[in-house]
């Protein structure tokens, strides 16, 4: 699925199931090739720069997983686009 800047989705977090999903709007896409190192090949990923819209969500979550979010509409994120689930709107 093609996601754009400003697409607002629903994700899981990669930290683990246990987490609630939330949703986020889309700021920045970040997209990292794979590249060769001295020791390992490093993997590329694809992410993006993205910010919890709903409050409700970020206070629940800063409660009971504390997870330093404060604001919604303010505070960023990384995430990697494997962990979006789905498209809620498109911008």
């Amino acid at each position: 699925m093609k996601y754009k800047k400003g697409d607002i989705v629903l994700i899981q977090s990669s930290a683990g199931k246990a987490i609630p999903k939330f949703h986020v709007k889309l700021l920045k896409k970040i997209v990292v090739n794979p590249s060769k190192g001295r020791s390992m090949d490093w993997p590329g990923y694809t992410g993006w720069e993205a910010t919890p819209i709903y409050q409700k969500e970020v206070d629940m979550l800063r409660k009971q997983w504390q997870i330093s979010f404060h604001k919604a509409n303010e505070d960023l994120t990384f995430i990697f686009e494997e962990d979006i689930i789905k498209k809620v709107k498109t911008s």
